[in-house]
C-alpha cells in the first residue's frame, strides 16, 4: 500500500470519526426542547369510592418526560401521606419509594417511565355518619438540571461601533419552547463591554419556571427538601464561553437566583482579569454553555369516597373504644366523642364540666374534628374548641365560629367590609344598614383617620380584622374631602 493510499485511508476514518460524532450531538440535541421534566400521572383504572373496611390499590405512572437522566446515585422520591383516621397503608414502608428514570435519549426516544401500586384499607365510619371524602397526597421530588448549549457572537465590531463587514453579528437567543427540563432559559441577550484593548463578553439569562412545581437549591431530595425557605424558589446558574472559560454570574458571583411568578434574569460576565478576548480581533462565532442545577417537586392530589356498610358488624363493644370515643347507646359502636357530642350535647356524657375549656362550654351541630392544634389553642378559651375528643392530630371545635368582624357566608368567615361592599349590601341591612359600601375595603390606617373619612361617610370600624384588626378599617379614602376630625363617631352610618 503507497503513502497516497494510506492518505485516502486515513481520511475517510477522520471524516467517519466526525460525521459520527456531529451525529451523536445533533441526536442527543433534538432531545432538549420541552417544559417537562418527571410526571405524575394517575391510572384511569383507580377506584373513586370504596366501602368501610374495605382494602384498594392506587397506581400512579412516573415518567421522566424531559432530557435528563434521574440516576441511582443521587435519587428521586416519590412519598405518599394520608389521612390515618380515614385509611390506613397496608404497608406503611412501601410509601416511600425511591425513583430513577432515564430522560428523553436516542436510547429512550420517549423516556423512561415507572408504574407504582399503593394500597390501603378504608377505616370504619362512625355510626352518625353515612360517607366521608378523604385526600391522598403524592409528593414528587427529583433533582434535575437544564442546560443550553448555543452559538454566540463575539462581536467587536459592534463595541467599536465599526460597521464594517464582519464574519456575525450579536443576535439574542429564544428559548421559550424550552430545553427538556421544568426551569426554562427563554432568552439570552448578549452584550459586548469594552476595557482598554479587551473586550469583556457578557450575558443577560432570563429564566422561568414553567413546569406545575416547586423549585429549591436543594441538592438531592432530604426530608427537609422543601422547609428550608432560604433555599426554596432558587436554582444555581454556571455558564461557560467557548467551553472552557467560566464567567461569573450575578452581582455576588455565585450564580444563586430566586425565581418570581414570571421571567426571572441573571448577568453572566467574563471574568475581569481575562485578557483572552481581544477588541481588535475579527468577529466570530463561539459556544455559549449554561447549566442551571436544582431540584423540583410534584404535588398530586387523590380523594377517595368512604361509604357506609350497614352489614358490618359493631366495631368493638362497649368499655373497648379509645380515649377519644365513646360507646354510642343505640348501636354499641364507638364513636369518636366529638361527632357524638355534637349530635347529642345533652347527653350525661357530653355534659361533664370538670372537661370543659370554659364553664359555659356546650355543643352544638357545628363542632367536628377539624381543628389544628394551633387553631384549638386560639379557640379553646373562647369555648369553641375542646382536646381529647378526636384522633390523631385533629381536634374537637366549632367550624363556624366567626370572630366579631366577620360574617359567616358560604361556609366561611370573611370580613363584614367585604361581604357588604361585594356581596349582599343591597339585602343584608342587619349587617350593613342602608350605608353605601361601593368600593369599600379593608385598609390599614389609625383610628384618627377613620374618624376623620367617618364625617364623609368614608370609614367604618369593627368591619375588618384578622392578625391586623386594630390596624384595619373599612373604608374609601377617596370619598374623604373634609378637615381631619379626631371626634368623628365611626360607628355605622343609618343612610
Amino acid at each position: 500500500m503507497n503513502s497516497k493510499q494510506i492518505m485516502i485511508i486515513s481520511t475517510v476514518i477522520v471524516l467517519a470519526i466526525f460525521s459520527s460524532a456531529c451525529t451523536q450531538t445533533g441526536a442527543g440535541q433534538i432531545y432538549r426542547t420541552g417544559t417537562q421534566g418527571l410526571s405524575l400521572t394517575f391510572l384511569d383504572s383507580n377506584t373513586k369510592s370504596v366501602y368501610e373496611g374495605e382494602e384498594f390499590g392506587l397506581s400512579v405512572d412516573v415518567k421522566n418526560e424531559g432530557s435528563v437522566d434521574v440516576t441511582t446515585s443521587n435519587a428521586g422520591k416519590l412519598k405518599v401521606s394520608y389521612d390515618n383516621y380515614r385509611l390506613k397503608a397496608v404497608d406503611e414502608n412501601s410509601l416511600s419509594s425511591p425513583i430513577a428514570l432515564n430522560g428523553k435519549s436516542q436510547y429512550y426516544p420517549v423516556g423512561d417511565e415507572f408504574p407504582i401500586s399503593f394500597y390501603f384499607t378504608a377505616q370504619r365510619l362512625t355510626q352518625l355518619r353515612e360517607g366521608a371524602t378523604t385526600t391522598i397526597n403524592f409528593n414528587l421530588c427529583y433533582p434535575y438540571h437544564t442546560e443550553l448549549t448555543t452559538m454566540t457572537c463575539i462581536d467587536t465590531k459592534k463595541a467599536n461601533n465599526d460597521q464594517s463587514a464582519s464574519s456575525c453579528s450579536s443576535e439574542n437567543y429564544d428559548g421559550a419552547s424550552g430545553q427538556g427540563a421544568p426551569i426554562v432559559i427563554t432568552r439570552i441577550e448578549p452584550e459586548i463591554l469594552i476595557q482598554s484593548k479587551y473586550v469583556r463578553p457578557q450575558f443577560k439569562i432570563y429564566i422561568e419556571n414553567k413546569g406545575a412545581g416547586y423549585v429549591t437549591l436543594a441538592k438531592s431530595c432530604s426530608d427537609d427538601t422543601f422547609t428550608n425557605k432560604d433555599i426554596a424558589s432558587k436554582v444555581e446558574v454556571t455558564a461557560w464561553l467557548s467551553g472552557k472559560t467560566k464567567l461569573e454570574c450575578g452581582p455576588d458571583k455565585t450564580g444563586i437566583i430566586r425565581l418570581t411568578d414570571s421571567e426571572s434574569f441573571i448577568t453572566c460576565y467574563l471574568p475581569q482579569n481575562d485578557k483572552d478576548y481581544n477588541s481588535t480581533a475579527k468577529n466570530y462565532i463561539t459556544s455559549l454553555t449554561v447549566n442551571l442545577s436544582y431540584t423540583y417537586m410534584l404535588i398530586g392530589k387523590y380523594d377517595i369516597d368512604i361509604k357506609h356498610n350497614d352489614n358490618l358488624e359493631p366495631v368493638v363493644s362497649s368499655g373497648k373504644c379509645l380515649t377519644y370515643e365513646v360507646v354510642d347507646p343505640a348501636t354499641q359502636k364507638c364513636v369518636d366523642k366529638c361527632s357524638y357530642c355534637a349530635n347529642n350535647p345533652q347527653n350525661s356524657i357530653c355534659t361533664d364540666a370538670s372537661t370543659y375549656p370554659v364553664p359555659d362550654f356546650s355543643f352544638n351541630n357545628d363542632f367536628g374534628c377539624a381543628c389544628s392544634l394551633s387553631d384549638c389553642n386560639s379557640l379553646e378559651g373562647k369555648g369553641d374548641c375542646i382536646k381529647g375528643y378526636c384522633p390523631g392530630n385533629l381536634y374537637c371545635c366549632n367550624k363556624k365560629t366567626c370572630d366579631a368582624y366577620q360574617i359567616e357566608y358560604d361556609g366561611a368567615c370573611i370580613d363584614k367590609c367585604a361581604y357588604c361592599a361585594n356581596t349582599n349590601h343591597a339585602k343584608d341591612t342587619a349587617v350593613c344598614g342602608t350605608f353605601d359600601f361601593t368600593d369599600f375595603k379593608c385598609q390599614s390606617m389609625t383610628s384618627a383617620e377613620c374618624n376623620n373619612y367617618a364625617k364623609d361617610k368614608a370609614c367604618i370600624a369593627g368591619y375588618c380584622g384578622g392578625a391586623n384588626k386594630d390596624t384595619m378599617y373599612c373604608a374609601n379614602p377617596s370619598k374623604a374631602t373634609i378637615a381631619p376630625d379626631t371626634t368623628a363617631d365611626t360607628t355605622i352610618p343609618t343612610a
